[in-house]
């Protein structure tokens, strides 16, 4: 195969499978692996989160959690359960055909949170941050895939898979 046909093999497979990633920092482990949790997003960014936006988070979030067998509650059940609290850092979808037509990281999203496991007493537990972005993809890439990359590093990270 010819480098200029091998080259254009890569840029179509990197185009159509997206660059979106989240980085998991685990600041304090949790002690043992969380079965269920009580899940509470919080916007710290002086309003950049819509309403619309938060709801389609924590759906993503909460789909992700259930799909790694971790059960989310709802915060006001009283069934005894890990709280955990996420504190959206920054929330910035960026610009999608930015990222379409360019290749040097210009419209890249970003989303950087920090997340507290909290014991059913409200003693905090873990800690970790998570920092999520995207700078292609297919048609510039989506900000979807991040959020879904956030939910499965904090399913990750609640499992104690860490490594």
């Amino acid at each position: 195969m010819s480098w200029a046909v091998t080259r254009s093999v890569v840029l179509w497979v990197a185009l159509l499978t997206g660059c979106a990633s989240a980085s998991l920092d685990v600041l304090i482990p949790v002690p043992v692996p969380v079965d269920s949790v009580k899940l509470v997003i919080e916007d710290e960014t002086q309003g950049d989160v819509t309403p619309d936006q938060m709801r389609i988070f924590k759906r993503t979030l909460v789909g992700e959690l259930q799909d790694s067998g971790i059960e989310v509650l709802a915060p006001s059940s009283t069934v005894p359960a890990a709280r955990v609290v996420g504190r959206i850092e920054r929330f910035d979808p960026g610009l999608r055909a930015l990222r379409f037509v360019s290749r040097y990281g210009f419209g890249t999203g970003v989303l950087d949170s920090l997340w507290i496991v909290e014991a059913p007493n409200s003693s905090a537990l873990a800690r970790c941050r998570i920092e999520g972005s995207v700078s292609m993809g297919t048609f510039g890439g989506s900000f979807d895939d991040v959020q879904e990359e956030t939910g499965k590093a904090l399913a990750r990270f609640l499992r104690g898979d860490i490594r």
